[in-house]
Parts: C-alpha cells; sequence; structure tokens
C-alpha cells in the first residue's frame, strides 16, 4: 500500500550502511541530510565520528554533498569542517535542490543515492529523483513539533516497509 513510500534501503544509523555495496552497485556519489541524519538539530558541527566516516568515504572514492533543508549558515558550518559542499533551503521532497547537488558533483541518476532519517523528505525526493534511497534512524528524539507530527505520518509506512523486508527474508 505504502511501497511508493519505501526507501531502497534502510540502515540504524549512516555508520551502519553498507557502503561498499553501494559502490558495487555503481553508486559512489551520496547526497546525505543533516538534520538528525549525520546529527541532533543543535549540533552546529559535526563531531569527530561523522569526520570520520567521510574522511573514509573521500578514501573509498566516493563524492559526497550536504542536501539541507536548513539554511545556508546552518549548512555551511556543518559542510566546512567536513570539506564538502553543501545545498541549504533544498525544499525536498521537491527536487530542484537534489538536482542542484547532482549537478554539483556531476552525478547521475544512476551512480547517486540520497541517504535520511524522514520518508517524507529525503526518501520522497529521492524517489521522485529517481535515484536510490537510504533510510536511517533518527539520531535524537528531541525534534520540533512538526516533525513528531511527520513521524506519527511516517509510522504506518515504518511499519508496513519493516513487515515486507521480513516476509522476503
Amino acid at each position: 500500500m505504502f511501497r511508493c513510500f519505501f526507501p531502497d534501503g534502510y540502515a540504524e544509523s549512516v555508520f551502519d550502511i553498507p557502503y561498499d555495496a553501494l559502490k558495487s552497485n555503481g553508486i559512489f556519489n551520496l547526497l546525505f541530510d543533516v538534520d538528525n541524519t549525520l546529527a541532533p538539530v543543535a549540533s552546529p558541527e559535526p563531531d569527530p565520528a561523522i569526520a570520520g566516516l567521510f574522511m573514509r568515504l573521500k578514501s573509498a572514492g566516493f563524492n559526497i554533498c550536504l542536501l539541507s533543508n536548513g539554511g545556508h549558515g546552518r549548512a555551511e558550518r556543518f559542510a566546512g569542517p567536513l570539506g564538502v559542499p553543501f545545498i541549504a533551503k533544498a525544499k525536498k521532497p521537491a527536487v530542484g535542490g537534489l538536482e542542484s547537488a547532482m549537478r554539483v558533483l556531476s552525478a547521475r541518476t544512476a551512480d547517486t543515492a540520497i541517504i535520511g532519517d524522514q520518508i517524507f523528505t529525503d526518501i520522497l525526493c529521492g524517489r521522485r529523483g529517481k535515484i536510490h534511497t537510504v533510510l536511517v534512524r533518527p539520531v535524537a528524539k528531541n525534534e520540533q513539533w512538526y516533525i513528531k507530527i511527520k513521524r506519527a505520518l511516517e509510522a504506518p509506512v515504518l511499519a508496513d516497509y519493516h513487515a515486507k523486508r521480513r516476509q522476503a527474508r
């Protein structure tokens, strides 16, 4: 019923994504959401673990761009220490920001994935842009009221997705 919202992959965190499998499937351009994917909303900059992950990914040949619905200042403060480009005010699930990020990386739909924590922004944006999608569990439980409403709307989609994954095993 909700298959149009299902991600192509799911991981508990950005550290649990099988990046080698993505690369072996021809995906080497990664678009990361920032808030609650890489860090809690209140974190002004990436922690050392995220910096280390990005360093390893870049060393492994991945191209990375941050794709955030947040403001320019937030995205710039986060991207700077990571040494990656960013697109702020992306307006996900609209695909304009995604297309801008792909131009920055000279990426194509077949070699690009979006990684995020929200179905109705990150995953829907990726589905609309026809790229690979990976959903991760949000890193923080404390969220703005409007995100809590979205999480409640996501719950039946996630339940259906996880049920279908269990059946497929």
